[in-house]
């Protein structure tokens, strides 16, 4: 059986090293210091969630995997 490659690879929980901008909502800043989700491009290029919008951000992921989960499986 071949491996199951991780399709969630791009998304890691990082501590920020200075300050940083919410790419799922301006209004939120991410401290020096501060957990974050972070998501990278296949360029390498990084986007920045705070731990407020983070769970939103799984949760719209978690629902795509599941849809792609219920194509499968018709």
């Amino acid at each position: 059986m071949s491996k199951t490659r991780n399709v969630v690879k791009h998304l890691k929980i990082e501590v920020a090293l200075k300050e940083r901008k919410c790419h799922a909502n301006s209004k939120h800043t991410i401290k020096a210091g501060e957990k974050h989700l972070a998501e990278y491009d296949d360029s390498g290029a990084r986007q920045n969630v705070c731990m407020q919008c983070a769970p939103k951000v799984l949760d719209t992921a978690q629902k795509h995997i599941r849809d792609l989960r219920g194509a499968i499986e018709k």
